[in-house]
């Protein structure tokens, strides 16, 4: 498989090569024209100052074939062309270069254009054997409004296409420096770009195996697209590595509560049945079995609960009502636990505040709230419920003055399985009560959240929607 960078590398050369072949094609016909252009103008206007001299030395009688010849030659050389005197006829008067020939097709029609009074221009091709690329300039020579003769200047494109072909070289060198620098800053780029990629990969088989311990640096610079990969993949292998700790952490502790209340039926079913427990013993370890069948089957009922909420299972039955009547049905349900703990409650949640919502669901929220104020709260500590209205939304808080959540947890304590006490005892739970809170106020598009000091208390807010 070929790598990023190789691709990157040839898809980059490719781009540029064909740029500058554009460009250096489109530049080279410019220069061209540009150039030929200059050098026909300034043939023009020497031609226009030799047919001015030459009518002159005409009129004036001062013009003899050596002197001519002489002045010719002259011109030739500063010209750096060849220079031809034509009759009307056609023929060749005068010639500063026997070696430079015109075919008649070519001498014709300069012939008509300059006898016809007009400056006739033409690029072409001379040579019987190698052929070699002219500029030709036709001058008509007027003496009294009377065309006497055609002057011919000739200069070949080789200057120009040596100027053409250098700056050719310098665009292919720059191209050549251009590839050059690319692959040099494609390298940087793509090693910035591949090595988190590699490092992704090689964590990502780590994570597949079990392994979440590896964490990849974010850059210096990591305000990018490549910064916000390395972020959120962090984010995740530690997700996945709490995630992996609490379901660790559930099978232990589920394996426990479901072997600890089997084993204690298993027990007591066995002692019934072999008369090990006398008759009249029955019916109080009948009791006990049916308790810890319905601990098993709160247990499990809170397993299925929780996935039909994760799944989405569960339809909303939105109504109004009054959010005090769900608090004080609730706490009567705690009575006796309260009670026993002398838990002093102060409900201060406005009787007459209206929220819409799944009654049965915010039920089962105030539950699990006030199940853990009294479960971690000091004997003789204090509950605080209370209602606040803002922004169209009620805020209900269930504060105790238990023992607290470490700050470092109080992220893990919505996570599924977790518990901040360890203990075993099914009383205590298997970390499932907060996680249902979590998904039914998520179920209903609200927030949740917990403030907490280690040894001071808890208090949890949650919020709904006004009527």
């Amino acid at each position: 498989m070929k790598s990023i960078y190789f691709r990157f590398v040839i898809i980059y050369t490719i781009i540029i090569v064909m740029g500058f072949l554009i460009f250096g094609t489109i530049l080279n016909n410019l220069t061209e024209n540009y150039f030929i252009s200059q050098k026909q103008t300034q043939l023009v206007r020497e031609a226009e100052k030799i047919a001015t001299g030459l009518a002159l030395w005409y009129i004036t009688g001062f013009l003899e074939k050596d002197r001519l010849r002489f002045e010719i030659n002259f011109l030739r050389d500063y010209l750096n062309a060849s220079i031809l005197l034509i009759n009307r006829n056609g023929n060749v008067v005068l010639n500063s270069d026997e070696q430079v020939f015109l075919n008649d097709p070519i001498l014709q029609r300069i012939r008509d254009k300059v006898f016809s009074g007009n400056i006739a221009v033409e690029k072409t091709l001379i040579g019987s054997i190698v052929k070699k690329e002219y500029l030709i300039i036709g001058y008509p020579v007027v003496i009294n409004n009377q065309v006497v003769s055609g002057l011919l200047l000739i200069t070949s494109t080789d200057d120009i296409r040596l100027t053409l072909r250098m700056y050719n070289r310098i665009i292919w060198l720059i191209t050549l420096f251009e590839v050059i620098l690319v692959l040099i800053i494609t390298y940087a780029l793509t090693q910035r770009i591949i090595t988190p990629i590699k490092k992704l990969a090689s964590i990502s088989r780590k994570i597949a195996e079990g392994d979440f311990s590896e964490r990849i640096p974010l850059p210096v610079n990591n305000n990018d697209e490549i910064g916000e990969l390395i972020a959120s993949f962090n984010y995740m292998t530690e997700k996945l590595e709490n995630l992996e700790m609490m379901r660790k952490s559930f099978i232990s502790n589920v394996s426990h509560e479901l072997r600890s209340p089997l084993t204690s039926i298993r027990g007591f079913i066995e002692g019934i049945l072999d008369r090990t427990i006398p008759d009249d013993k029955r019916d109080f370890y009948l009791n006990l079995v049916r308790e810890e069948v319905i601990k098993l089957n709160n247990l499990i009922n809170q397993l299925l609960e929780l996935s039909r909420l994760e799944w989405g299972k569960i339809n909303l039955n939105l109504t109004t009502f009054k959010i005090y009547s769900v608090v004080a049905e609730e706490l009567i349900k705690f009575e006796q636990r309260i009670e026993e703990k002398n838990i002093e409650v102060f409900l201060q949640v406005d009787e007459n505040l209206v929220v819409k919502a799944d009654r049965d669901l915010i039920s089962r929220v105030v539950h699990n709230l006030l199940d853990n104020a009294i479960k971690y709260n000091k004997v003789g500590g204090k509950i605080y419920i209370y209602s606040e209205v803002e922004n169209d939304k009620a805020y209900i808080t269930i504060e105790d003055t238990g023992i607290g959540i470490p700050e470092k947890l109080q992220k893990l304590i919505w996570e599924r399985f977790y518990k901040v006490d360890k203990s075993r005892s099914l009383e205590k739970g298997v970390g499932l009560g907060l996680s249902i809170v979590k998904e039914i106020i998520k179920l209903h598009k609200q927030n949740i959240w917990v403030e907490s000091e280690e040894g001071v208390g808890t208090k949890f807010t949650f919020t709904l929607d006004l009527k």
